[in-house]
């Protein structure tokens, strides 16, 4: 099989330089955290014109900054483990329509309607700000900068994987997982096999 990393419908972003979590790519893995997910988070910043060059920030500027960022966190929506899959993409599909709206490249997955970015979302800084506040945040206990045993909840979750007959390894850093050999398994009972290792695993 192909190398698809980690989590079901953790937006992994990993897709075609995609940022953090997408669409399965978010459909066979992603990984944990917001920025997304996948493996892969692309920042949602563009590149600093004045990159290298010193500069000296004052105090209350930078507060100013702090609080603007954690108003975007604030509103944006907040996923949990046990958080479905129909509504993991509802909240991702809202996301990827804003960013079409705003002019990034997307398409529709075969079969369905929504959007889903196509390209590097990086390149399209002013989409990315103008939709954060819509971009789902990845459940705290995925994030291994929130999560402090993460490492060890991604081996259980490896584990049980396994042992319910999906053949899967772990990245060494925990940032996603690839097919290692052929499964039997529906996509049905592949489904309900992730979300119940998922569950078992981070909580």
């Amino acid at each position: 099989m192909s190398n698809l990393t980690q989590r079901r419908r953790s937006p992994a972003l990993a897709a075609a330089g995609v940022t953090a979590a997408l669409f399965l790519l978010s459909a066979c893995g992603g990984s944990g955290g917001d920025g997304e997910g996948g493996g892969t988070a692309a920042k949602d910043t563009g590149k600093d014109k004045n990159a290298g060059v010193a500069s000296i920030t004052s105090p209350s500027a930078s507060g100013a900054a702090a609080s603007a960022s954690a108003a975007a966190e604030a509103g944006r929506p907040q996923l949990r483990v046990d958080t479905t899959y129909a509504e993991h993409d509802r909240l991702f599909g809202i996301w990827f329509t804003c960013l079409h709206d705003h002019g990034v490249p997307t398409a529709h997955k075969p079969g369905a309607t929504g959007w889903f970015p196509t390209g590097d979302t990086s390149k399209y800084p002013a989409a990315l700000k103008a939709c954060l506040s819509k971009k789902p945040i990845q459940p705290p206990e995925e994030d291994p900068a929130k999560n402090p045993h993460y490492l060890d909840d991604f081996r259980k979750d490896i584990k049980c994987l396994n042992a319910g007959g999906l053949k899967v390894k772990g990245l060494s850093d925990g940032s996603g997982w690839n097919y290692d050999g052929d499964s039997h398994l529906t996509q049905a009972q592949e489904d309900a096999l992730q979300r119940k290792c998922k569950l078992e695993a981070y909580q």
